[in-house]
């Protein structure tokens, strides 16, 4: 072997072990997080939604007043206000506070804004077409609550009188709030993975408040999650919406050059 294909056998190595150390410190953080293939984007959410339909028959038991008069009133409240973080507000304010305060991450900042509203987008689709009467409408005047025996009767059928299904008290399957609060939750955490304790306690407590709070059912809050969890989990993949993710991040960080492949 002449000494320049010497040369060449040993520099090539190095050149792409270089060329992959040097792609990794500028790949954007949330493009590693979506070439990983994490089983939890399916297996938790099938878990979820056999426990939603486990605990259909004891809906009524686990959202009756009896159930959460012995909870601290402070917990109650901080539920309460845990639901910002499962609106689209609180979704933006989130987006502005990472944009003000992690210049660094802002190139993340549509995925994790798509890991929340992607998923409420398909839990209101489905309420559209799945009528279930929520639990408030059980309350009297003098907020005393008369749930039915038979909970059956909640639920008034794949796309009631033929229709959309566009009524307030009628969409509590599935909580459109809980997925978007998960969805949030899961995209903060790839991107933030220090936070992601923190992340899946707040929407543990939003979700919490939408039973307290009487706006849904049990199941229909353990439905939420499934949906945001794997709407969310889906968006850290490198393929479909969140290969066009990856994408536009790699175009934000002005590293075109650079795939989203570990």
């Amino acid at each position: 072997m002449s000494k320049t294909a010497q040369l060449d056998s040993v520099a090539a190595p190095t050149e792409r072990a270089d060329y992959s150390a040097r792609a990794s410190s500028e790949r954007p953080s949330s493009l590693v997080v979506a070439t990983m293939e994490h089983w939890w984007v399916y297996l938790i959410p099938v878990a979820l939604a056999l426990a939603a339909y486990a605990v259909v028959p004891y809906d009524g038991w686990l959202a009756h007043p009896d159930r959460f008069a012995s909870l601290p009133g402070d917990l109650i409240r901080i539920a309460e206000l845990s639901e910002l973080f499962a609106h689209g507000f609180g979704v933006v304010v989130v987006a502005v506070g990472v944009y003000l305060l992690a210049p660094k991450s802002r190139v993340t900042i549509p995925r994790f804004v798509a890991c929340a509203f992607w998923p409420g987008i398909v839990a209101q689709v489905l309420k559209f077409q799945f009528a279930r009467i929520r639990p408030i409408l059980y309350f009297d005047a003098q907020s005393q609550v008369n749930f039915p025996s038979d909970l059956t009767s909640t639920w008034l059928g794949w796309f009631y009188n033929s229709k959309l299904n566009t009524i307030y008290v009628q969409q509590s399957f599935p909580s459109a709030h809980t997925a978007t609060v998960w969805g949030l939750a899961i995209g903060l955490s790839c991107v933030f993975p220090r936070g992601k304790y923190l992340f899946v306690f707040v929407a543990a407590l939003a979700s919490l408040q939408r039973v307290v709070g009487y706006a849904h059912w049990p199941s229909d809050v353990l439905a939420g999650a499934a949906v945001g969890i794997l709407c969310a989990g889906a968006l850290q993949q490198n393929w479909g919406l969140g290969w066009l993710l990856g994408r536009l991040e790699a175009k934000l960080s002005g590293k075109n050059g650079v795939t989203s492949t570990q």
